[in-house]
């Protein structure tokens, strides 16, 4: 019998709230510093950064409605799907992450065809929380990898895509993974484990029926793997 939410439940999506609101604050604010920084001679470049703001704006409205929506039942269902590239979603990351760190190097690789079924809005932004963790996680300058694959076979046989973000960072060993998929720490008294992005990214994923994997080491970096099938599990297709 579903009743009132409760505290824990409630205090849970206020996180998850904050992390999305600041996530998108801190995009909006990169791309609206470009006039500051003398780029505003580029109309291209203007009109880019006019639409990401909008989007993220949007993405915050949204945020608002999914965590704390009428229905309880629906806060972390994919709501549109369409055909998505995974390619444009990655490259629209990485140019997220070329404005908030310019100096960071990043690499990108593709490889085949990589269009799915998928909510394109929450899946860009559980791709940007992918890149999110890697900048928190590493030092200044450290390389980043960003890479998408496809088809590849899944779990059921079925073509799958894959997208992977990975680092040279300090890597991490076994309990620092399970830590950082974990959004709240039980043997530290609830507080806030460092894991909330990935945490929504594997929600994301699982939504549509994908898988999500790390791999790490320490002193070796770690990569981040998004497998999802190429059909969502919730279009019913």
């Amino acid at each position: 019998m579903k009743g009132a939410m409760d505290d824990d439940e409630r205090q849970r999506r206020v996180e998850v709230l904050l992390h999305e609101l600041r996530t998108s604050l801190t995009t909006i604010r990169g791309w609206a510093e470009l006039p500051l920084q003398g780029l505003s001679d580029d109309p291209e470049l203007m009109v880019r950064a006019l639409r990401r703001i909008q989007d993220e704006a949007d993405h915050m409205y949204g945020a608002i409605q999914r965590v704390f929506p009428r229905s309880d039942d629906s806060w972390e269902h994919p709501s549109h799907l369409e055909p998505v590239d995974l390619r444009d979603v990655a490259d629209e990351a990485v140019a997220d992450l070329g404005v908030l760190d310019p100096e960071r190097p990043i690499t990108r690789e593709n490889s085949g065809r990589t269009a799915l079924v998928a909510d394109n809005r929450m899946l860009r932004h559980a791709v940007r929380n992918l890149l999110g963790n890697a900048l928190q996680h590493t030092p200044a300058g450290s390389p980043v990898t960003v890479a998408v694959r496809g088809p590849v076979r899944g779990p059921d046989g079925e073509p799958w895509v894959e997208l992977s973000v990975g680092d040279r960072g300090p890597g991490m060993d076994p309990r620092a993974i399970a830590r950082l998929t974990t959004p709240y720490r039980e043997s530290d008294g609830g507080e806030p484990g460092g894991g909330l992005g990935l945490t929504i990214v594997r929600r994301v994923v699982e939504r549509h029926g994908g898988e999500v994997t790390v791999s790490s080491a320490p002193d070796r970096g770690t990569t981040v793997t998004v497998a999802l099938p190429t059909v969502s599990v919730s279009s019913g297709n």
